[in-house]
């Protein structure tokens, strides 16, 4: 058996997309939200008894990782990349599975209407 939980997240930030043809080559910003989905066994032992992983901890690393870093900033600053939403559900992606968390997707919605997935 599978088990999977997600946290979800918001943060600020600004980019820009100066190849792109349209309103986006100007600097814009979003309220973006985070999905994060892990999956694992459920633990048999210990503090984590009955958890895939304590949801403290996981929103612990989530901030630390990723949501801190990009919060009030203007990714095309902080980032190596063109900061698309794929990109930035990519690059999240990487970051917290490099971090050893044990991540099946990220989804980051750039508006209420849009967003990209990665999955594993």
């Amino acid at each position: 058996m599978r088990t999977t939980i997600t946290r979800v997240f918001t943060f600020d930030s600004a980019h820009s997309l100066p190849e792109h043809e349209g309103e986006c080559r100007r600097i814009h910003g979003h309220t973006y939200r985070l999905e994060v989905t892990l999956s694992g066994p459920v633990q048999q032992l210990g503090p984590s008894q009955g958890m895939v992983m304590d949801f403290a901890r996981f929103a612990d690393e989530v901030d630390r990782l990723v949501v801190h870093r990009l919060d009030h900033q203007y990714l095309n600053e902080i980032l190596d990349f063109a900061p698309t939403a794929e990109a930035l559900a990519a690059w999240t992606f990487s970051t917290l599975t490099e971090s050893g968390l044990s991540v099946t997707s990220v989804r980051l919605w750039e508006t209420p209407t849009s967003y990209a997935e990665v999955t594993e």
